[in-house]
């Protein structure tokens, strides 16, 4: 357009210039002035189609990890509650649901259901039932084997993890440099105080044997970056955060309450509990043991300490009651050798462990896997 104007100008020479009418001249000017705002008009429009562009470029793929077993009810809401979120960023959502084989079958009004923002919802089913914490190891490993995506959330089916709170965490990783996972620190619980109470001995047991506090569950949210550095944990395997806090991975906490489930009864008793507590503890093994066989060896000390005692009342005063001596000498010697098998025994523990390849979830992660399916697209 700006060579038709230098073309226009050059076609008229000054002398034709100077002869052509008043009249004529303000129509070529008009004219030079409609063609410099056309131009301007078509330089903005392809600077916004190249914004529009920058920005479709720019659009995100978040990734929902969710594992399930038979919670198909809450599930079906907690996708339609993650669909009406209002996200403050270019992204796009895909569902994977882990289904840790589940023994009811996936419901039709679920197939059937229209999404509005969620793109895909994906199943990936395992061969057999392994609990939520593996059923989360193999489809991370799976994620990172087969999807390509920018941002991992982890979270439960049950709707206890409240989908309102992906924008909380979108926004601190963004702020963070997208370095970092994010976990949901538990600020307020939605349980029955029993549970609220075993949960806190299992707390403060977690915190007397590894020396750490434990406030997290699995709501998390990934940086495709880590995804890579997560599926080598093989503690994952045992416990996911938990894993990842010896992994010693950065992180950071975000408080965020808990919320209450969706439908049905909670799966979570006494004895899934236990297993739950146990399994975060096993993840430092080594630690655990290497702290009992400190405090046996500190026990040790002492009783050979009590022991001397023993022996200086025996035969330096006239304390001791006749028989006294003998009986408290045998069972701190009891004592002591009982100690030193205990000892023992944890020290074999804790060399073994050492020297055992475990688990690799993005090498072993298939022997699991019995399909993968497009639930919706």
């Amino acid at each position: 357009m700006k060579k038709q104007q230098m073309s226009l100008r050059q076609q008229i020479t000054p002398q034709d210039w100077e002869k052509t009418p008043a009249s004529v001249k303000m129509l070529v000017k008009e004219i030079v002035g409609n063609l410099k705002l056309l131009d301007f008009q078509l330089d903005e429009l392809s600077t916004q189609e190249r914004s529009h562009q920058t920005k479709f470029h720019q659009k995100r793929k978040l990734v929902v990890v969710i594992p399930s077993f038979n919670d198909w009810e809450p599930l079906e809401k907690l996708l339609l509650l993650i669909d009406e979120i209002i996200l403050a960023q270019a992204i796009e959502i895909e569902i994977l649901i882990v289904d840790d084989y589940s023994t009811q079958p996936i419901p039709e009004s679920l197939t059937c259901q229209q999404y509005r923002q969620i793109r895909e919802v994906n199943v990936l089913r395992l061969r057999r039932n392994l609990g939520h914490q593996r059923a989360i190891a193999i489809g991370l490993s799976y994620l990172y084997n087969n999807i390509n995506c920018d941002l991992v959330v982890v979270m439960d089916g049950d709707g206890e993890d409240s989908p309102l709170a992906i924008n909380h965490l979108l926004s601190v990783s963004d702020d963070t440099g997208n370095n970092k996972i994010i976990f949901a620190r538990r600020s307020k619980r939605s349980e029955g105080n029993t549970f609220k109470f075993f949960y806190w001995i299992y707390k403060n047991v977690y915190r007397l044997l590894i020396g750490r506090e434990i406030n997290v569950g699995n709501f998390s949210l990934l940086p495709a970056s880590l995804l890579k550095n997560v599926v080598a944990i093989s503690e994952i395997w045992n416990h996911y955060s938990s894993g990842i806090y010896r992994s010693r991975l950065p992180y950071i906490e975000v408080d965020i309450p808990r919320a209450r489930r969706l439908a049905g009864k909670p799966k979570m008793n006494l004895v899934s509990l236990v297993t739950h507590g146990l399994s975060s503890i096993a993840v430092y093994g080594d630690v655990v043991g290497t702290r009992i066989l400190l405090s046996i060896i500190v026990l040790l000390i002492l009783f050979l300490i009590v022991l001397c005692l023993v022996f200086l009342v025996k035969l330096l005063t006239e304390w001791a009651i006749p028989g006294w001596a003998t009986y408290v000498s045998g069972l701190l010697v009891i004592s002591f050798l009982q100690l030193v098998i205990l000892g023992t025994v944890f020290s074999m523990i804790i060399l073994s462990t050492r020297n055992n390849l475990g688990f690799i979830p993005m090498r072993d992660y298939k022997y699991y896997v019995e399909e993968f399916f497009q639930l919706k697209s």
